[in-house]
């Protein structure tokens, strides 16, 4: 005699009942799993900016900046640093800066490009030092325009804005001089082709960031300077030739044999103000020979 499928001996009601337990499981999963992935990408972005919430304290060599503060769209106020230049130059440099790095830290850092005779505006995101909110990609771009927002208004009219980036704030830069037509050049330092090739291993498969500057520079029409530490333990060897070989406009690859991730800005602050003159016609043919220890391996002009 064969048997009978337990089911069938069940009354319609304890079908109904156990085909809901059966869905519970489903159900959860469908629950729980938003929240699980919101919790990695929260958490690997932790790991991938590594925001320092305390204001790093600068030590000022020269005259000090006037301290700024942006506004986002969302209405954060965002703190930064500013050292106008002379009363009518249209130049002005804008950096951004990496990760663990606050507007005091980066101060610090390019305080040389200061006392070369341009206006330098130092910017900084939501989350780090003590601005509020959190970072992430569209975030960060939106504190990036607020701060050229700033830039332009202390320039004035005619304002030449030549951005400047260091590490992840090297793929902010490029990724606005995509879309911002007041920006006149990059200066792109110890970037990455993808961030997820540079993140800590702990975070590459959770980053829901994808800051992809080979995409960025696919779109991009203005003159691109790439400098890369020889000595760069965090950025892959072949990231700058990556870079280079991206991009169809004007742009040229310097390299640092003595330099790691974080360059020597007092070195590489006066060719920046030589090299701002001779991009002001979109072209890198007048481009000047790189300070000593940097070597230019290759040219676009």
């Amino acid at each position: 005699m064969s048997s009978v499928p337990s089911t069938l001996l069940q009354t319609p009601r304890e079908r109904g009942e156990a085909q809901k337990v059966s869905a519970l499981p489903r159900l959860l999963i469908l629950l729980i799993l938003p929240i699980a992935l919101a919790g990695c990408a929260s958490f690997s972005r932790q790991i991938l900016y590594s925001p320092d919430p305390s204001p790093a304290s600068a030590h000022w060599t020269g005259q000090p900046p006037q301290q700024v503060s942006a506004r986002t769209a969302e209405d954060l106020e965002l703190k930064g640093y500013f050292w106008p230049g002379p009363p009518g130059d249209p130049d002005i440099f804008v950096f951004f800066h990496g990760r663990n790095w606050s507007a005091g830290r980066s101060a610090d850092f390019v305080q040389p490009l200061a006392r070369t005779g341009n206006g330098v505006l130092v910017a900084s995101y939501r989350g780090f030092g003590d601005n509020p909110g959190r970072p992430s990609q569209a975030r960060m771009l939106e504190d990036a325009e607020a701060f050229i927002d700033i830039a332009a208004a202390r320039a004035g009219p005619g304002a030449r804005i030549w951005l400047v980036g260091h590490s992840i704030g090297a793929a902010v830069a490029l990724r606005m001089a995509t879309t911002d037509e007041r920006i006149r050049g990059v200066f792109a330092m110890s970037a990455f082709a993808r961030v997820a090739e540079a993140a800590p291993r702990l975070a590459r498969a959770f980053i829901p960031d994808r800051w992809d500057n080979l995409e960025a520079l696919g779109t991009l029409n203005k003159p691109v300077i790439l400098l890369q530490g020889v000595l760069d333990r965090f950025i892959p060897d072949d990231s700058g030739d990556a870079l280079f070989s991206a991009y169809a406009g004007p742009a040229s690859l310097i390299v640092g044999e003595d330099s790691r991730h974080n360059p020597d800005m007092k070195a590489l602050a006066p060719w920046f103000d030589k090299a701002i003159t001779a991009m002001q016609g979109g072209s890198l043919a007048d481009l000047p020979p790189p300070p000593a220890g940097w070597i230019e391996k290759v040219r676009r002009p």
